[in-house]
């Protein structure tokens, strides 16, 4: 009877709660803290062993080597929030201005920096370690010139305290306000300079037209020497020829004549 119950029945169930088997033994676990060093035998119990730095055992067992700490990773954006013990693992939180995005039931596994809110708005809401930080626009006629701003600010109403407004607001700036001297003092520089600019630009276009024209000027003047002295050169060719020709009618005349007594005589 006892045989046939040992082939039906699992000897690894058979073990008490506080056992586990090995080697067709039952042999004792091991503590939280502890691991196997040596299994037990027919004759001896098992012989454990502390679990040194950087690994834990929660639970009695039968292994022969505790589990790894968990490593809270900065990069990640992870500190430790519960240091590794013998007994227990590590616990990661998010860093400072992070929140988690990861989470299980050992604690954080990833997380990320809260949002910074930029100029033109202002936090509507704070981030947590669970929550990221919620941003909100500036309504009207208020602005944040700074990121992270807790609250918006009213724009400077310059009417009401008398002066001239020079710069309207925006959601990132304030108004800028002046009196009216000042007014006049920032606007007359301006109007001088926009005139002197104005008249340099003109000087320097009617100085660029004038020597424009002296240029064609001189250019007329160059090609009307150029054609004279091409006729003078002409004259002085042509003047020896017909002197040549005179010469020769003059000769001719002379042979007419002497021909003419010979007839004559």
């Amino acid at each position: 009877m006892v045989y046939l119950l040992l082939l039906f029945c699992d000897l690894s169930y058979c073990c008490g709660s506080a056992e586990y088997f090995i080697n067709g033994e039952c042999c004792p676990m091991c503590s939280p803290g502890e691991h196997v060093y040596k299994h037990c035998t027919e004759y001896t119990s098992t012989s454990c062993k502390p679990c040194t730095a950087g690994s834990f055992m929660a639970l009695p067992n039968g292994l022969l080597h505790c589990i790894t700490c968990t490593v809270c990773d900065p990069g990640l954006g992870l500190k430790t929030d519960r240091e590794c013990s013998p007994t227990s693992d590590a616990v990661c939180g998010p860093l400072d201005q992070h929140y988690c995005t990861e989470a299980d039931k050992k604690g954080c596994r990833l997380a990320q920096r809260h949002s910074i809110c930029r100029p033109g708005t202002f936090i509507r809401r704070n981030g947590t370690i669970l929550t990221n930080t919620e941003c909100e626009e500036c309504r009207d006629k208020t602005f944040s010139n700074k990121s992270s701003s807790p609250f918006c600010k009213p724009h400077t109403d310059c009417q009401s305290l008398g002066l001239q407004e020079m710069t309207a607001g925006t959601n990132t700036s304030d108004s800028v306000c002046a009196t009216r001297n000042d007014l006049v003092a920032v606007l007359v520089p301006v109007v001088l300079g926009a005139g002197l600019s104005t008249a340099f630009i003109a000087i320097i276009l009617i100085l660029r037209k004038r020597k424009k024209s002296l240029h064609l000027v001189k250019s007329a003047l160059t090609g009307r020497r150029m054609k004279n002295m091409e006729t003078e050169r002409k004259d002085l060719l042509n003047q020896p020829q017909d002197e040549d020709k005179g010469a020769l009618m003059r000769e001719m005349k002379k042979a007419d004549i002497t021909t003419v007594c010979m007839d004559v005589l």
